[in-house]
């Protein structure tokens, strides 16, 4: 099916325009080179396959035609981001391997999230994605036990979820481990989403599990459907910052879906607006094949509304972890992450407002005899944290 989306990336740079229809796997290398009208800055090409973690894929299209007229020493330059890619991610995978086996030997059930997994499953190969850590998702009741495997495995929690305030476990998806000699990090996760509204409990997404095998190990991860589903609502967070999680989707919507099955997920989770601003973005960058079923999420004006607001964040080159360094587009990432929410996301996400949460016990920590006093000094506390990022606002914009 070939509509037109009606998304304008004509003021994207060329560099960023030549990334993208090397990115589309139907598009020949050489035709994209000889026949652009603008010349090139090679380092800032360069530039962006490292900030869009694209690399693998851009060293793979150069090198299957290197008659190109791209720069020689650039080409060198990404085989050896390419192999030093190859090495960290067998790494990454033998520990996945460790860990999974650990994991399963205490009884504790463990999907991986992303990682080698989703790069085995989506490329083929270990070495044509990136990934900088692991995830891990367990029961949220398990927590404690999988904390502890890793621990005796030599990781070190290096970001800790506050545990004053009750509400963590919907609040907040994962805290952070670092081994304390490979530097490995993992993310273990209870939730898929941060306080993100309703998502399949663990159990049903365990029984839709999909199986690979490393190392001899088994390792388990979302089945497709469910993957579609976390991989959406993730990019959607970051407002598709990274160029590689649009390829993901690429990648996953040629497979063979139940988009029947998944588009019942959607609508029992209130999030068909995610996967069709996602469908959206692929299809007119990436050049997706889009099927009938794919068509009805993408053709209503909410999902091609959040596909218009992210075009800014993917075509400055900026980070949004957790917000751009510029206080201007930080606050037009807020308004954006607000009107991804449904109506009724929006009256939840605003009524918790006004509770106390983990923000507060960190700007004015209290004894636990005190702790009450977080109720009536939350609206002072908030106000405190508008005030000082209105004053970062004023002090950009007089600069």
């Amino acid at each position: 099916m070939n509509i037109d989306w009606d998304l304008d990336v004509q003021d994207f740079p060329v560099e960023l325009k030549c990334l993208l229809e090397l990115m589309n796997v139907d598009t020949d290398t050489l035709s994209v080179i000889d026949r652009s009208d603008e010349q090139i800055n090679w380092q800032q090409f360069y530039a962006l396959t490292r900030h869009h973690r694209v690399y693998p894929t851009i060293h793979e299209r150069f090198s299957a035609q290197p008659e190109s007229q791209a720069p020689k020493g650039m080409v060198q330059q990404l085989s050896v981001d390419y192999s030093r890619n190859a090495l960290i991610m067998l790494q990454l995978s033998g520990k996945m391997a460790q860990v999974s086996e650990a994991l399963d030997q205490k009884g504790i059930y463990a999907l991986q999230l992303k990682g080698p997994a989703l790069a085995e499953l989506l490329y083929g190969s270990l070495s044509r994605r990136t990934s900088k850590d692991l995830d891990i998702l367990v029961h949220p009741d398990q927590i404690e036990q999988a904390e502890q495997v890793l621990e005796q495995l030599g990781y070190i929690k290096t970001q800790e979820v506050s545990r004053i305030v009750s509400d963590w476990k919907w609040r907040q998806n994962h805290e952070s481990f670092t081994h304390d000699t490979t530097g490995i990090e993992i993310e273990l996760h209870w939730r898929l989403n941060g306080d993100a509204g309703a998502e399949p409990s663990f159990y049903e997404l365990w029984s839709r599990r999909q199986t690979l095998e490393f190392a001899g190990t088994n390792v388990y991860m979302l089945g497709k459907e469910d993957l579609m589903f976390y991989l959406t609502a993730h990019g959607a967070r970051h407002a598709w910052f990274r160029l590689r999680w649009l390829a993901d989707i690429d990648r996953l919507a040629r497979m063979e879906l139940d988009w029947d099955k998944l588009t019942a997920l959607l609508r029992r989770y209130k999030c068909t607006h995610l996967v069709g601003q996602a469908l959206i973005l692929s299809a007119a960058m990436l050049n997706t094949p889009i099927s009938r079923e794919m068509a009805l999420l993408m053709s209503t004006d909410r999902p091609q509304d959040l596909a218009r607001r992210v075009l800014i964040f993917i075509r400055e080159q900026v980070s949004l972890c957790p917000e751009p360094e510029s206080e201007i587009l930080a606050q037009i990432y807020r308004n954006y992450l607000f009107s991804l929410r449904t109506p009724g996301q929006k009256a939840i996400f605003l009524a918790r407002k006004m509770v106390p949460d983990t923000w507060d016990t960190q700007t004015l920590p209290l004894p636990k005899s005190l702790r009450f006093l977080y109720y009536p000094l939350h609206p002072f506390l908030l106000l405190h944290r508008r005030i000082q990022r209105r004053a970062a606002l004023e002090r950009e914009v007089g600069q």
